[in-house]
């Protein structure tokens, strides 16, 4: 197929964790008293990961704690006690240095003079992400790395700064894996793209756990149907939760059986709906392709978005296709532009393309991480590659069409990092 420019004019079962944003724990071997003590507070409380060690008493000769130590290669901090409570701890290191030479060893006395004093009180009741702070602020200012852990005035055990941090990193990672999970949900399904009139095919890679790109499918009727590509400014959480409410747009209009069937009109809502949510400085690009084989219509809404090309043969042994660049026509969404735009647009001067279906019509949508993305010599895609490879891609048979698009990003990415989530989407008559 050849780049000649085409001017186009108008003719089960789910694991209940997954609610309580906890997942068991893995079994450990430890003593039988720490399964129990953990066991009793949840994966995101202290307690979870506090150990419980027997205090050993700090008018102890030191030499009761180097032995001590000897004996449990494990250990890495005992609990000091005096005046019948935990009153701060010795640690391995500390005690190593203390009794290095033979002159230490000879002067030392007993163990509550090497003790490191209690610098603040935590409980097992603590959430770690609430005292992840103060953890880091005193282990900045004052080095230490180990915290006593109470339960009311009792002693609980012990917990170092790397336990927090590690059960911190288990968190976030359990609850990006969840989000992205319920962010996918809001993908359109294999099964709702085989029931249209019309072939489809999507792939999403996104760069992190979570993106900003989002594609929608909202069936109006049997013959009629709206595809959109959008792409929320920004990256990772926030942007996330704005594909969403594009998502839980769509999915509502289906779930009400909302009678308009009129993109115009459709799109002039999502606007607005965006619009008292998307915060200043944020928006949203998309392109909207309304398909109607009632009148064999299609219409192409390009707001604020990369390129979407639309091309075609005449005959499949035709080698000279036909390739047409739709470009915006309307500002992204979430501005409250979009809706006046279209209001005001008439029959003359429209905001969107609009052509007629044909047997053999391609049109492929993708977000700008397929542009954007660079190979190991730094080069960018671009745009004229990509045109390129749409064009190519026009004679993949359907069943290789998905692969060949991962190839494609694989082949140029190689071991690079994407910068950008990339989504691609390819329509076929």
């Amino acid at each position: 197929m050849d780049n000649v420019e085409e001017e186009f004019e108008d003719t089960a079962f789910i694991d209940e964790s997954f609610f309580t944003g906890e997942s068991p724990a893995e079994e450990k071997k430890e003593d039988s008293l720490n399964n129990m003590l953990q066991s009793q507070y949840s994966p995101k409380q202290l307690g979870s990961i506090a150990k419980f060690i027997e205090p050993i008493n700090g008018n102890s000769p030191l030499e009761t704690a180097t032995k001590f130590f000897e004996e449990s290669p494990d250990v890495r901090v005992l609990p000091v006690e005096a005046y019948d409570r935990v009153v701060g701890f010795i640690d391995r290191k500390t005690l190593e240095v203390s009794t290095n030479t033979f002159l230490k060893r000879l002067t030392s006395s007993n163990i509550i003079d090497y003790t490191q004093k209690t610098e603040a009180i935590f409980y097992a009741s603590d959430y770690i992400e609430n005292i992840l702070k103060k953890i880091s602020d005193i282990n900045r200012a004052t080095g230490i790395v180990y915290f006593c852990v109470f339960d009311s005035r009792s002693f609980y055990g012990m917990v170092s700064l790397d336990d927090v941090l590690d059960r911190i990193s288990e968190i976030r990672e359990q609850d990006l894996e969840k989000a992205s999970f319920i962010q996918q949900t809001f993908f359109p399904h294999e099964d709702s793209l085989q029931d249209l009139p019309y072939r489809i095919f999507t792939w999403n890679k996104m760069a992190n756990a979570l993106g900003g790109d989002m594609i929608q499918l909202y069936k109006l009727s049997d013959k009629k149907s709206i595809v959109g590509c959008f792409d929320v400014s920004g990256k990772n959480v926030a942007a996330s939760l704005l594909t969403i409410t594009i998502g839980t747009f769509f999915t509502s209009l289906s779930l009400m059986n909302y009678a308009e069937k009129n993109p115009v009109k459709i799109i002039a809502m999502l606007d607005s709906y965006l619009h008292k949510i998307v915060p200043p400085g944020n928006f949203i690009t998309a392109v909207i392709c309304y398909v109607d084989f009632e009148s064999r219509k299609i219409c192409l809404f390009n707001c604020g978005h990369t390129t979407t090309y639309m091309l075609f043969k005449d005959s499949p042994e035709d080698e000279r296709g036909k390739i047409a660049s739709v470009n915006p026509k309307l500002p992204p969404l979430g501005m409250g532009v979009v809706k006046a735009e279209l209001e005001k647009a008439n029959a003359g001067k429209r905001p969107y393309i609009a052509y007629d279906i044909r047997f053999g019509l391609h049109i492929d949508m993708y977000s700008d991480g397929l542009t954007d993305m660079k190979n190991v010599d730094d080069i960018r895609f671009e745009d004229e590659r990509t045109k390129k490879f749409f064009a190519s891609l026009y004679d993949v048979k359907d069943q290789n069409v998905v692969e060949t698009i991962q190839k494609q990003v694989d082949d140029w990415t190689g071991t690079t990092m994407l910068p950008d989530d990339i989504t691609v989407i390819d329509i076929r008559f």
